[in-house]
């Protein structure tokens, strides 16, 4: 187990799941919303204590209400926090990412009213007790001053370096960090074709540095000091669910495997393949446990408005009622609050689409298609369980993870 600090934002996500990326002047109902902690080295070090290390952030935080919800979230990811700078100015930063539940990508407008962590803050903390620094390229002015006190005072300690956006002056630092992580968001910016092509011309300005640089479904370019470049390909994903904080696990993947003394193509693949596996589900918890393929209940082609498609679920104590509602597809355990028996136990499950109600078609109570809540009938206001799903490029229908 190593002891590892990272150093750069700390976020709170609101993330809304939507049946697809909307467009300009559009009104969208969300399918879910959710708050949680994000930011890249926040994901990173969650990742990392899931592969079993200490971790710790060093960051800022305001002085209004949502700073104690973030706080909290560090903690309850066993993050530790003692290394945080506290501004009673400023507010806590925010992202409000869109996740587009036909592809699993995500789309991120990021709102920051909060001062950026201080280099004297930093100066007053004894990194030596740490195995690994793990910095986000932001913040240079300041930056500058740490990496330059990390090389200082470290004798054995790797430095890394994420290099999201291309920030003035970023570049000069480059040669202080032993791995650098560069995102195609950079590499494009910058005028770079692919990954390739960016680590050439980075191999000059930091001919000692691990280089890694991931580009999507293109996968990622890597090198070593005095070595060719390497391409690993992406890893098979059967059926994307989530892609936010891929790069961040797949950033953590590598470090793990470099702290364990592995070579940098078996830890560039280990993140890749650790990332890949991050896609396959909602959210970051719960990484290191193993996926089963999965079999999709349906195809959205099956589904209508016009009347319900049960389909059996293994998984579930029911089996499941899809029906199309508006532009997107509800889904409810077959099963009647009233006298828990199947919807279409007597009959086929009757829809009015006038009224957006389903029947069940032993006592006749009717049910909201949009919310499922009991509307006339004998278990009135009582409501059917919600099956939450998810759908893929190809239009299939999943249990969600």
């Amino acid at each position: 187990m190593a002891n590892i600090l990272g150093i750069g934002n700390a976020v709170l996500d609101i993330i809304l799941k939507t049946p697809h990326f909307p467009q300009e002047d559009e009104e969208l109902r969300a399918l879910s919303r959710l708050h949680q902690v994000g930011g890249n080295v926040c994901n990173s070090l969650y990742v990392l204590n899931q592969l079993g290390h200490q971790t710790s952030i060093m960051t800022t935080v305001g002085g209004d209400q949502s700073s104690k919800q973030l706080l909290n979230g560090l903690q309850e990811r066993h993050i530790e926090t003692e290394h945080v700078q506290r501004f009673i100015q400023g507010q806590t930063p925010t992202s409000y990412v869109l996740l587009n539940e036909a592809t699993g990508s995500r789309t991120i407008t990021h709102y920051r009213d909060l001062p950026e962590l201080s280099f004297d803050f930093f100066a007053k903390v004894e990194i030596e007790q740490y195995d690994w620094l793990h910095f986000e390229g932001r913040n240079i002015e300041n930056l500058t001053g740490m990496l330059n006190i990390a090389k200082t005072f470290l004798s054995h300690q790797p430095i890394s370096l994420e290099v999201e956006k291309p920030r003035d002056g970023i570049e000069a630092l480059f040669p202080q960090a032993n791995v650098i992580f560069f995102s195609h968001h950079y590499a494009a910016a910058k005028g770079y074709a692919d990954g390739e092509t960016l680590l050439k011309a980075m191999q000059k300005k930091a001919p000692q540095s691990h280089l890694v640089c991931t580009w999507g479904k293109q996968g990622a370019w890597y090198a070593s000091p005095n070595e060719a470049i390497q391409h690993q390909p992406i890893d098979a994903i059967p059926h994307t669910v989530d892609s936010l904080g891929a790069g961040d696990t797949f950033n953590a993947g590598v470090i793990d495997r470099l702290l364990h003394n592995d070579s940098l193509a078996a830890a560039v693949q280990a993140g890749s393949r650790l990332a890949a596996r991050k896609c396959r589900q909602t959210g970051l918890d719960n990484l290191m446990s193993e996926i089963k393929d999965k079999q999709p209940l349906a195809n959205i082609k099956q589904v209508t408005n016009a009347k319900t498609l049960v389909v059996p679920c293994d998984d579930l104590p029911h089996s499941v009622v899809l029906i199309k509602y508006e532009d997107h597809i509800k889904a409810y355990e077959n099963n009647c609050p009233h006298q828990d028996v199947p919807l279409n136990e007597a009959y086929k499950i009757d829809v009015n689409p006038f009224d957006n109600t389903l029947k069940c078609s032993v006592h006749d109570a009717f049910f909201n298609i949009e919310d499922g809540i009991c509307v006339e009938g004998p278990c009135m206001n009582e409501e059917l369980t919600a099956v939450a799903i998810e759908i893929d490029e190809q239009g299939d229908i999943y249990l969600a993870q």
